[in-house]
């Protein structure tokens, strides 16, 4: 395996580049399933189907059935999927066009238009989900009947990216059939996807099954006759499960990967999710302590992250103070709250609490977030803080609870994105993860000017502002927590392994059986 210098300078090349774990020669227990049928295991299901509302996590549940306006391999690189053609229009980055493919059916036989898409988008914008959080304030034309036009209320580089599979709700399209009855959304699919989702064999919350769609528009690279996904809430059942044969392909898991590579499966992995706290109460609303910057800072001074990295995630572990591994990381700056209990305690006294104080974190189970958060309150501990966790199974309801301002913190885990993508999401004041819409001047003028850089400013102006999401302590990353896959044999390998620490997710409809 690499080391984490090796691999975040992996991550931080070429973005087309291979940080290959592949384990040459593997021979996994053949499926039981036939060639053309593949099983993905999932530890966890959507509250509900509907693209607009489903966790950013859990993409491959519409991936399957919904073909995005920008499809987005697995190695990052982009292609045509609904929209043929896409770009700015005029200087400035404020107004966007995508050119739709011309004769594409939905698979409930709906056809694809300019004003079709434009109703989507506008439906997602109105769900109130995380989706309709990445274009605020933007509004979409249909210029004629096959070309729709993006108005954005600033500039947005790189708006493409929510155009494609990291755009799940933006840029899954629904069919106006489905618009039309949004209730059904939640448990059938109306995309013009390779796949549509089989009510009848499906069972929420345990499996749910998609077979061929006949009037898929790229006919010839459907490359399945069904796909299941099977929900397994236990990582260890997970792979006993692959050793059996019962799944093909299931997400890689630190803790399981010494006995997945023992048991012959393939096994490749990125470091991608900054985990760690979320420090949501960022003027003291609920917690007056956490209003201080040196006390969030003193929470950062006092997480052992090479202890808790280890602890975590074992050989895999890389520990980080920075939310981005894309244009803006500096080495350095992962020095910046090096481990110093008495430094923390230092801060807290000068902020008025030499005796601590107390605040809830706001955690869930999913992606080892419960596990992460006990052994940061225990490092909190020994300077004076208690951390009380609330621990919430169902992550919908996490990120709505979360988000909502409940709670004055919560676990995180945020996969590396550009920092212009990252702000809309991530630290800007109408943020998913800002609950307090929390606003600092010069961080937002900062975004501002990265929006508007020339190309070759961009990478001093990012390094500042990342310098300044770290300053203030907003967050409390620990490490670059691993993502990647097991699969057996019995699927081709090429897409699962082209992927890369700024791409972490395979594009699974490209995903083909092994010859």
């Amino acid at each position: 395996m690499f080391s984490s210098h090796a691999r975040r300078a992996l991550a931080l090349g070429v973005s087309l580049a291979v940080a290959a774990l592949t384990l040459a020669g593997c021979s996994g227990a053949p499926s039981t399933s036939s060639s053309k049928e593949l099983t993905i295991g999932m530890q966890t299901s959507p509250a509900s189907l509907d693209p607009a509302l489903l966790d950013p996590g859990l993409t491959y549940f519409a991936d399957l059935a919904y073909t995005p306006l920008i499809i987005r391999g697995s190695d990052g690189t982009l292609r045509p999927g609904l929209a043929t053609e896409w770009g700015y229009i005029g200087d400035g980055n404020t107004t966007f066009q995508l050119k739709l493919r011309d004769g594409v059916e939905f698979s409930d036989g709906g056809k694809l238009t300019a004003q079709g898409v434009v109703d989507h988008l506008n439906y997602v914008q109105s769900a109130g989900a995380t989706p309709s959080t990445w274009l605020s304030g933007a509004t979409f034309t249909a210029v004629d009947d096959m070309t729709v036009q993006v108005s954005l209320a600033s500039p947005v580089p790189n708006v493409e990216f929510f155009f494609s599979q990291f755009g799940t709700g933006l840029a899954d399209v629904i069919s106006p059939d489905g618009l039309a009855d949004p209730a059904s959304l939640g448990t059938t699919t109306h995309g013009a996807g390779p796949y549509v989702l089989d009510k009848a064999a499906t069972v929420t919350g345990d499996h749910y099954v998609y077979t061929a769609n006949p009037t898929y528009w790229d006919a010839e690279n459907v490359h399945w006759d069904k796909v299941t996904i099977k929900v397994i809430a236990n990582q260890s059942s997970i792979l006993n499960s692959m050793k059996s044969g019962q799944i093909d392909i299931a997400p890689f898991d630190y803790t399981t990967a010494a006995d997945a590579e023992a048991a012959g499966m393939n096994v490749h992995s990125v470091p991608n999710v900054f985990t760690g706290l979320n420090l949501l109460d960022r003027a003291g609303t609920l917690v007056p302590a956490l209003g201080d910057v040196r006390v969030r800072q003193a929470i950062n001074f006092a997480i052992d992250r090479d202890a808790v990295g280890k602890a975590l995630y074992g050989d895999f572990a890389d520990p980080t103070t920075q939310t981005t591994q894309d244009t803006g990381f500096q080495e350095d700056l992962d020095d910046y709250y090096a481990y110093d209990p008495d430094k923390a305690r230092k801060l807290l006294a000068e902020a008025g609490y030499p005796d601590g104080f107390e605040f809830t974190v706001a955690s869930t189970p999913f992606f080892n977030g419960d596990t992460m958060v006990q052994a940061i309150a225990g490092q909190l501990a020994e300077v004076g803080i208690t951390l009380k966790m609330e621990s919430i199974a169902d992550t919908s309801e996490w990120a709505t609870r979360m988000s909502s301002g409940e709670f004055p913190a919560a676990s995180i885990g945020y996969g590396s994105l550009p920092l212009s993508v990252e702000g809309p999401g991530l630290f800007l004041p109408t943020a998913f993860f800002n609950a307090f819409h929390s606003e600092d001047a010069q961080l937002t003028d900062l975004y501002g000017q990265l929006l508007v850089a020339a190309p070759d400013d961009v990478q001093s102006v990012s390094e500042k502002l990342q310098k300044r999401v770290v300053e203030l302590a907003w967050f409390a990353p620990v490490g670059w927590a691993p993502l990647g896959y097991y699969w057996s044999d019995k699927v081709d390998s090429t897409e699962l392994n082209a992927t890369t620490g700024l791409s972490p997710s395979a594009a699974i409809i490209d995903v083909k059986p092994a010859d």
